[in-house]
């Protein structure tokens, strides 16, 4: 039986390697998008948990965050809130900012809270909240949901921006125009103020869950005003 010869094994060689550069976009873009499709389940997955803890706390759903009393009066952190809906129930007493610390390395162990597409340690909650304000005196704490027109238009959470690496959650919420994706401005320290994904993680789409429980995906630069605020008239 003859051998191959130089030639012919460094020309099979130069095939299979064509054939691997020809196949790893298609394999890069097929990763990228079955991580899109996780990042989705997650948030639908968030959604039913927000549903329950609709059923239990009379149609109202948390939104803006904040210490003190004003986390007394209804401004009380989503990914706490729902936690034990998800099957990891997380409960923090202390309600001064250092509770912060303690819900980022709970946060970390729950793994619907976190991006496939984002793998980044530093950011412990990967989802930031709608708490736009207005409506009859809303002020960006707990809604009811029931009582919300248009609630299958309406952002509940959204994928977070890439400066929200920090455990200061007063941060993950989107409450005036300067959050969303194309508007952000800079701001302190020259950082950008959009609190809403940006960047091509996705390929230039960003997943939304929409206050009726239901999750989306759309191109980031039409992520707009009317996503958020439930008052706005298109």
């Amino acid at each position: 039986m003859r051998g191959f010869t130089l030639v012919e094994l460094l020309v099979v060689i130069g095939i299979i390697a064509l054939l691997i550069a020809i196949l790893m976009p298609a394999l890069g873009a097929a990763r990228s998008q079955a991580n899109t499709i996780r990042c989705a389940a997650n948030l639908h997955d968030i959604g039913r948990a927000m549903q329950m803890y609709a059923n239990d706390f009379k149609g109202k759903i948390p939104r803006g965050y904040h210490y003190g009393g004003w986390y007394q009066s209804g401004h009380i952190l989503w990914a706490e809130a729902i936690s034990r809906y998800v099957n990891h129930p997380i409960e923090v007493a202390d309600l001064s900012p250092a509770r912060d610390a303690v819900l980022a390395q709970r946060f970390r162990e729950v793994a619907i809270y976190q991006c496939p597409s984002f793998p980044n340690d530093r950011q412990p909650l990967d989802y930031v909240s709608n708490s736009w304000e207005g409506g009859g005196g809303n002020d960006g704490a707990a809604i009811v949901v029931t009582k919300i027109r248009r609630s299958s238009e309406v952002v509940f959470l959204t994928e977070g921006n890439n400066n929200r690496l920090t455990e200061v959650f007063v941060y993950h919420d989107v409450w005036d125009p300067s959050h969303l994706p194309t508007v952000g401005r800079p701001t302190f320290r020259n950082m950008p103020d959009a609190r809403v994904l940006n960047d091509q993680r996705h390929r230039g789409r960003i997943n939304l869950l929409y206050l009726d429980g239901h999750a989306g995906t759309k191109m980031y630069r039409d992520v707009g005003r009317a996503d958020f605020d439930f008052t706005f008239i298109r």
